[in-house]
């Protein structure tokens, strides 16, 4: 069959599938007049499958509503065993190679060609999947008008410099809400997605519960369960106070923050039930154990970066300072945001004091932590 693009034959996990042979860069890529695929974006298809093969709900129906390829819905059914899959794309192109992709990998589905929120306007699914080229926010609102008591969705947000601080005023007319560019912008972006969400949600008299939230690479990733209950979700607003250090205030305080989803990430209990597949790339492997250490520990984190900075010295070695912090009783973790991120239940003052007694040698002036 003779197309109007070159191709190229990729394997991803388990699925062998036929993408546009067009140049590839890491991070965010350009639109182009072809069906879009992403390489650096497996780790996402990847957490895809560990998490459909242990949702914690039976799924008979899936919509892969922006398709492109095909490669995501693919590999669900491949490695998850999803079944009853429906591809959606607005791109004949997408969807002729959707259709042979499905071919060469023997998966049964459907193909429709359209808008999405026309789509999910005539159609619920007990699963949809949004990974758009873009951002998530317009397809949002047709994603929770579901006249399903129960279902899920996964959303991914590419626009990581809108929900983390670098700009501002595009968060605002995006989501309605105020970021902060700092080291833990990303889960702030994370948690005014979420926050966006639970009010989407809400207007349907819906409640969300996040199943699996991370970042990774440049995008933001979420898994929900949407239940048809009338309940006030879990939304507020923060200001940085210290380094890693977020408090409650009204909406109008100076530096406020948000709204913000105040509730937990994950389910810890589906997140430490996931393991990697077969087809789960290292890296993915990594994310997962990493996210699983994490999961119960309370809302934001600090880095020795920042603390080393306040304490105007060098900071201890990551795995010195968790030692100290579980030494002293408390629970620690690193964190999948940062590199050198820590997450803990520890009071402030306990941290700080912990911090600086495993500074090295010599490189203490005194100091105290900013109040």
């Amino acid at each position: 069959m003779k197309r109007p693009f070159p191709t190229r034959e990729v394997t991803e996990g388990a699925a062998r599938i036929l993408v546009p042979d067009v140049p590839q860069r890491r991070g965010p890529a350009k639109a182009g007049p072809w069906p879009f695929y992403n390489p650096t974006m497996a780790v996402n298809r990847d957490m895809s499958a560990i998490v459909l093969a242990r949702w914690p709900r039976p799924i008979r129906s899936v919509l892969d509503g922006l398709a492109a390829t095909g490669a995501w819905g693919i590999r669900m059914a491949r490695e998850a065993h999803v079944t009853g899959l429906t591809f959606n794309d607005r791109s004949s192109m997408s969807a002729t190679l959707v259709r042979e992709n499905l071919r060469r990998n023997r998966v049964d589905a459907r193909v429709f060609v359209g808008d999405l929120a026309t789509h999910l306007a005539t159609a619920s699914y007990e699963f949809v999947d949004i990974d758009p080229f873009g951002p998530p926010s317009p397809f949002l609102s047709a994603a929770f008008q579901s006249n399903k008591k129960s279902y899920g969705l996964g959303i991914t947000a590419t626009d990581t410099a809108v929900l983390c601080g670098t700009y501002p005023d595009a968060c605002a007319r995006r989501y309605d809400a105020r970021p902060l560019r700092c080291p833990q912008g990303a889960e702030i972006g994370l948690r005014i997605l979420l926050g966006y969400c639970a009010r989407l949600a809400e207007e349907r008299e819906s409640t969300i519960r996040p199943v699996l939230s991370f970042a990774a690479e440049h995008f933001l990733r979420l898994f929900l369960l949407v239940q048809k209950r009338r309940d006030s979700p879990p939304l507020g607003h923060v200001v940085r106070r210290r380094p890693g250090e977020f408090v409650s205030v009204v909406p109008r305080a100076a530096g406020a923050i948000g709204p913000v989803w105040s509730g937990p990430l994950h389910d810890p209990a589906v997140v430490r039930s996931l393991v990697p597949s077969s087809w789960s790339l290292p890296s993915t492997a990594r994310l997962l154990a990493t996210l699983q250490d994490e999961a119960d520990l309370p809302a934001y984190f600090v880095t020795t970066d920042e603390l080393a900075a306040e304490a105007r010295g060098s900071p201890p070695g990551l795995g010195r300072f968790l030692e100290g912090l579980r030494s002293a009783g408390y629970r620690a973790a690193r964190t999948h945001f940062h590199p050198r991120g820590v997450r803990t239940d520890a009071p402030y003052e306990e941290l700080w004091r912990i911090f600086r007694a495993r500074m090295p040698t010599g490189s203490r002036d005194g100091s105290t932590p900013a109040s």
